[in-house]
């Protein structure tokens, strides 16, 4: 089959596109032809070295996954050839502490496609039958790879671990990015108020047409005191974060006496200094998300997909021999939404 993979870690040269094997499956694994992979933060680190991530060679590069089904093990019995599926990049063990008490995200022996196991990248590719989740008939694949992996995160960080309550005023990071994008909607459906940030007024534009209800344009300068513009001087109740060092000191002084900062990214650096006093005496909890969501929460995401109230945002999309480009365009971040590679 065509693919794109990497034998080494590096910049953009490294992504190569040849023949590799078709892969085989086994018996409670299914193999879809892939329609579409968008791509994420983590392909650039998977490729290049960065964020401590590391691969064994050759990988096939891609996490978020679309496709047709065409085999499927002598044990599965929930799909059949033609379905239609997205995958759940998480690949868990299903038997330790942490997936039996239904927290798998947290699984002590956790792998993800397109990093600890070969994934989109290629016109072909598999994973076991629970990670795979139907999709809509009219749904493209192009929308349909831009939804598990920055929906997951978003609910996850959101819903489960800062627990957005109607009514609330919540800050979200990076508007334009696939993170960005998919938190609107999920804050929007669960009745917030959404402010975002974005680095040009033509993001934030795009940013409000999918439902934030006010735009702040941080390369103007320091965002935090139009935060507190906007919110009478009280600040947000919830900041999803996923940029981190750059946008540390302007967050934290962003939130409201109670407040909930959770970050999931560290795309601009990892190193910040906490005041510990104010952490205390204004009652803020600090929270971290890692590992996007779990199975259950995907579950509940696809519910609302089907229902048409959640929707993939694509930017752009590249033939899959063009792979290196869309690298370059994602870590040039001049887009809106997500990229698609399309084999």
């Amino acid at each position: 089959m065509k693919a794109v993979f990497i034998l080494e870690q590096g910049g953009v040269d490294k992504l190569i596109y040849g023949e590799l094997p078709d892969p085989t499956i086994e018996e409670h694994e299914v193999m879809v032809r892939v329609g579409a992979t968008a791509l994420n933060h983590l392909d650039v680190f998977a490729r290049a070295g960065l964020r401590g991530v590391k691969v064994n060679f050759p990988r096939i590069l891609g996490c978020d996954i679309a496709g047709e089904v065409v085999q499927v093990g002598r044990s599965v019995t929930r799909l059949k050839p033609g379905d239609r599926v997205i995958f759940n990049p998480n690949v868990t063990c299903r038997k330790c502490e942490y997936c039996l008490s239904g927290e798998d995200n947290l699984c002590s022996q956790r792998k993800a496609l397109g990093v600890d196991l070969d994934g989109g990248y290629a016109e072909y590719s598999k994973a076991p039958e629970e990670n795979a989740h139907k999709i809509p008939d009219g749904m493209s694949f192009d929308e349909a790879a831009a939804i598990p992996l920055v929906f997951m995160t978003a609910w996850h960080c959101l819903i489960t671990r800062a627990r957005l309550k109607p009514g609330e005023d919540v800050l979200i990071m990076a508007a334009g990015s696939g993170v960005g994008s998919a938190a609107i909607q999920v804050a929007k459906r669960f009745g917030a108020r959404v402010i975002v940030t974005a680095s040009t007024d033509e993001k934030l534009a795009k940013a409000k047409k999918l439902g934030a209800d006010e735009g702040i344009n941080y390369s103007q300068g320091d965002f935090s005191e139009k935060v507190m513009e906007l919110t009478d001087g009280k600040g947000v109740d919830v900041i999803l974060d996923h940029v981190g060092t750059s946008v540390w000191e302007q967050n934290f002084a962003s939130l409201k006496r109670g407040g909930r900062l959770v970050n999931c990214g560290i795309t601009s650096g990892y190193k910040v200094e906490l005041h510990m006093g104010r952490l205390f005496t204004r009652n803020l909890s600090i929270l971290g998300s890692g590992g996007i969501g779990t199975q259950a929460e995907l579950m509940d995401i696809m519910k609302l997909v089907h229902r048409g109230e959640f929707h993939g945002i694509v930017a752009r999309s590249f033939p899959l021999k063009d792979a290196a480009e869309a690298h370059r365009v994602m870590e040039s971040r001049n887009f809106f939404g997500k990229l698609v590679l399309n084999p």
